[in-house]
């Protein structure tokens, strides 16, 4: 098995892509493509291919999961999983399921280590966070990155201490509320991406 600093810089482009891909079932609406290719890769993984599916559906289950609130929106970032506020209330019980807390910050610092500024979402949105996954990958894939250990380095730091500490959950929260179990089977795909990289 190769070590983090070895992964030759075509096995770091597919590894990107890959996460390039996973990024975009979650930051924008389906298409012909990204459900054959969810398929393809279940397929492959041996997990269950709960299809076929009707792009309009698709669409609306999209929007009813990761953007309209509703009683079946998810909210899919990290601090909403992960972190809990303390309760003004004397005695009341920590407060969870809120924004930008201290792993959204953490998240960012990660950010800023290796100097990108996600625009779009907030810093722990699970998008973004996979976005940042590819984004070192292809790092090291480049012949002129300077310190390939330091990327490879801060690429585990940051999928054992964030990606990977929450994406069960997200997996878990998606498939009670997603009626057509695409978003399910797209999150258990991206799961077993994230535990191939460790």
């Amino acid at each position: 098995m190769l070590s983090m600093t070895t992964v030759d810089a075509a096995e770091a482009r597919a590894r990107a892509s890959v996460y390039v891909f996973l990024a975009s079932l979650f930051h924008s609406l389906p298409t012909e493509d990204s459900v054959r290719a969810v398929r393809e890769m279940a397929g492959g993984l041996q997990i269950e291919d709960p299809g076929p599916f009707v792009l309009k559906d698709l669409e609306r289950e999209y929007m009813d999961l990761f953007v309209v609130p509703n009683p079946r929106y998810v909210a899919p970032y990290e601090s909403v999983f992960r972190d809990s506020w303390s309760n003004p209330v004397e005695g009341g019980a920590p407060i969870k399921g809120l924004l930008m807390g201290d792993s959204s910050l953490a998240v960012r610092r990660c950010y800023d280590e290796a100097g990108v500024a996600p625009e779009d979402e907030l810093p722990d949105h699970v998008a973004t966070e996979l976005q940042f996954m590819a984004w070192l990958w292809a790092l090291q894939a480049e012949p002129e990155s300077s310190d390939v250990a330091a990327i490879a380095e801060l690429r585990s730091r940051f999928r054992d201490n964030h990606v990977a500490r929450w994406i069960a959950d997200l997996r878990g929260r998606v498939a009670e509320r997603d009626r057509l179990g695409f978003y399910a089977a797209a999150l258990r795909v991206t799961e077993a991406v994230i535990e191939g990289d460790a």
